[in-house]
């Protein structure tokens, strides 16, 4: 691989993640659905990701390397929300109890709950109250997840030589 193409295939993720980003803002403060535990870990990802692709397109010495955290942190979004899609899938009544909002969290429990809230989810992560084309926005997010860990798994094996 060259690094023209690697570069316009990062640019191209670049694009995405943006999208991607802009989206999900567009879903909280213009449709007014407020991110849960597991969306802000998402979230988080996303960002992560972004960062890491800005990184991507000044240097490619370090490509292998980028690569490789972008691998990470793919794997780490598909997983909060591959668990999100599974609290979504509990039969009523099965899914945890519902927490009170990360800003009350943070002001009166201990820092064991906020992880414990962020990294398993909650009750409210169980809900899901927008799809588009029959998938919800946590199936939206896997997908984009996946879709970020392949090209970065390509990327990885055909940078060895960058």
């Amino acid at each position: 691989m060259n690094k023209i193409a690697y570069k316009k295939i990062q640019l191209l993720l670049v694009l995405v993640t943006v999208f991607v980003l802009f989206a999900s803002l567009y879903v909280q403060y213009f449709l007014g659905l407020h991110p849960c535990p597991l969306c802000i870990m998402q979230r988080l990802c996303v960002f992560l990701l972004l960062g890491l692709l800005g990184l991507s397109l000044s240097t490619l010495k370090k490509a292998h390397c980028v690569c490789l955290l972008q691998i990470i942190i793919s794997c780490a979004g598909l997983f909060f929300s591959g668990r999100q899609l599974w609290l979504q899938s509990l039969p009523t009544g099965k899914a945890p109890a519902c927490m009170p909002g990360l800003d009350v969290l943070i002001r009166y429990f201990p820092w064991q709950d906020i992880a414990r809230a962020l990294f398993w989810g909650a009750g409210d992560c169980a809900e899901m109250t927008w799809s588009m084309l029959g998938i919800s926005m946590p199936g939206w997010a896997a997908l984009y997840f996946l879709f970020m860990a392949i090209v970065s798994l390509f990327l990885y094996a055909r940078t060895m030589n960058l």
